[in-house]
């Protein structure tokens, strides 16, 4: 390579690297929690820059024992044939936590070569030691023996977002665990069941903490939170899980002039405490109009298309949107005039969590779809909607205001001609002569008697009245969502566990459990006209009886489902396992097909 092209390399490369840098940034990084008498680190990261070390913050409750330690870091790659670099700087202080409570860092700034930056705030809580007496702490010390595990080493937590709540009003149950020791099997054999609520099952994020519980600190972890819906009053209990769980422990093996430690693993059985919650009654009585609805909500209405036409179908839209139990209202209920055929109407619901998954928001919309058979004016009537506000105690009404609607003469239906008034002059007729009068009505007269004419006033006549009655059923059947769903739930359920039956031939556990979850409930949910937001196991049972199943068909049904929740947690992933419980629930599925209605 010439000196030339050597140049030349250096500067594309220098200016290539220049235009791909990223932005400039100063940023803290903290601690989550810190347990009294412990060092910990605070540290500064400068991304893409050059500056001067921070000045080390004051923090209460602490002493600075060293810093800033200055680490740096820089890297290039080419990705997709773009060239990119960054460099990073941490400026890291020591400190010991002398005083339990909370602490606030403040912001900082560094002077660099981009400027002035500054970084945020933060703020992380030093929590008390250990009480006096307790043999184990978080910090694990390998021992000359391993120990016993006591009771408040390892436990597992089930507790409310609330204590007191209304009926329908939403609140948050979390489990968690509580441990001194590594863990490294978590099998729940009974999970705590939540009878009595509809269930929202939320995402939970697999990090750990540091929490002081009783005075004692441990390393948590959130196993389940659920967004739960109490569906009757008084004092609503959880009852206690069982979990085997296997641990590590740390012992010290003397090897000569080398001391040296090893991990013990230890199985033992924990269980949960028995949480309860007590559920306050909705006010009685209650409003006309209340169905159900607690939480704050508003409701509209629309009209798709506008104008309306005789025999033409319209969507009427009731919309209701705001925060509470909206995933499980029921769908409204309207009346139109008598001139205008409604048909089953649809339900779609929109809904997200809020709040840190304290509570759901969304819209619940129910669509009519509408047919008008006359011409005129008309109105369809306003329903209010009327709910229930926790954060007050009291009842709410929103008025819905009435629609006028047109209709106008659509092109389904003809209108009739109007009459005709015709001037008899004679002078009008003198050149119609009787021959070619008698002559017509022969023509005509042969035309009504032809074989031929009355075949096709015969075919015209079937086509027509085809036409309306497809046209009616089309209606019909697009409204009836229910109708379908039931009529097509043994194909689906049979398209769903072929997904599961390919998992399982491919060995895969969790995609098996996962489809055959979903063909089972879904299956459940087609068949018996259940909505998703009522799947629990009480209404299941109940519907499956009411059908006519038997109770070891009903059986088999809820153990099928049991295996695949299980299956969530406990490591069922053997492929005489996924073959049992597949044939268990094929034969469910067939026997509840069986079933004559």
């Amino acid at each position: 390579m010439t000196l030339r092209r050597f140049i030349l390399f250096t500067v594309a490369m220098a200016l290539a690297l220049a235009a791909s840098a990223q932005d400039a940034t100063f940023e803290l990084l903290k601690p989550r929690n810190v347990v009294e008498g412990r060092n910990f680190n605070i540290t500064y990261r400068l991304v893409n820059a050059e500056g001067n070390a921070p000045e080390a913050p004051e923090l209460a409750g602490c002493t600075l024992l060293y810093g800033p330690a200055v680490s740096t870091m820089a890297s290039t790659q080419i990705v997709n044939g773009r060239l990119s670099s960054s460099s990073s700087v941490d400026y890291t202080f020591t400190y010991r936590a002398d005083q339990a409570g909370h602490v606030e860092i403040p912001a900082a700034a560094i002077r660099t070569d981009n400027g002035t930056l500054r970084s945020q705030g933060a703020s992380f809580e030093i929590l008390p030691a250990d009480r006096e007496g307790s043999s184990n702490s978080i910090d694990r010390p390998a021992q000359q023996s391993v120990q016993n595990v006591d009771a408040d080493d390892l436990l597992v937590r089930v507790f409310f977002s609330k204590n007191t709540v209304y009926e329908q009003e939403p609140v948050v149950a979390t489990i968690k665990v509580y441990t001194k020791f590594d863990i490294s099997a978590f099998i729940p054999t009974v999970q705590p069941a939540f009878e009595g609520f509809l269930t929202e099952e939320l995402e939970v994020s697999p990090e750990v903490s540091i929490e002081n519980y009783n005075g004692q600190n441990y390393h948590c972890a959130v196993l389940k939170r659920l967004l739960l819906y109490p569906q009757r009053s008084g004092r609503l209990s959880v009852n206690s899980g069982s979990y085997d769980v296997t641990i590590v422990q740390h012992e010290i093996l003397n090897m000569g002039f080398f001391r040296t430690s090893r991990p013990v693993e230890r199985q033992i059985t924990t269980t949960s405490n028995a949480a309860s919650l007590n559920v306050r009654p909705l006010p009685q009585p209650a409003p006309e109009g209340f169905a159900g609805a607690v939480g704050q909500f508003t409701a509209a209405t629309s009209l798709d298309p506008e104008v309306m036409r005789t025999n033409e179908a319209s969507v009427y839209s009731y919309t209701i949107t705001g925060t509470g139990n909206i995933k499980f209202l029921s769908p409204t209920q309207m009346s139109f005039p008598a001139s205008v055929e409604s048909y089953t109407p649809r339900t779609e619901v929109d809904t997200r969590l809020i709040a840190g998954g304290a509570n759901m928001s969304g819209t619940y919309r129910t669509d009519f779809t509408i047919v008008p058979t006359e011409v005129g004016n008309f109105v369809i009537e306003g329903k209010p909607l009327v709910f229930f506000n926790p954060s007050d105690g009291k009842y709410h009404t929103v008025e819905v205001p009435d629609m006028p609607i047109r209709v106008l003469r659509g092109t389904g239906a003809a209108a009739a001609p109007a009459p005709t008034e015709i001037d008899a002059h004679i002078d009008d007729i003198l050149h119609i002569r009787p021959s070619d009068i008698v002559a017509q009505n022969a023509e005509i007269n042969y035309a009504y008697s032809s074989p031929l004419y009355w075949l096709a006033y015969v075919l015209l006549l079937i086509i027509l009245l085809g036409t309306i009655f497809l046209y009616r059923r089309n209606i019909r059947l697009r409204s009836d969502v229910a109708g379908r769903r039931l009529a097509k739930a043994g194909r689906v359920a049979q398209r769903r566990l072929k997904q599961a039956r390919s998992a399982m031939d491919a060995k895969d556990s969790d995609s098996f459990y996962a489809s055959l979850a979903s063909a089972m409930w879904g299956y459940i949910s087609d068949k018996l006209g259940i909505a998703p937001s009522q799947l629990t196991r009480e209404n299941v049972a109940g519907k499956l009886e009411s059908y006519g199943v038997s109770s070891e068909g009903t059986k088999d049904i809820l153990d099928v489902l049991d295996s695949c929740e299980m299956a969530r947690f406990t490591p069922m992933g053997s492929s005489e396992e996924m073959a049992d419980i597949y044939a268990r629930a094929a034969a469910a599925v067939a026997a509840v097909e069986n079933v004559k209605k």
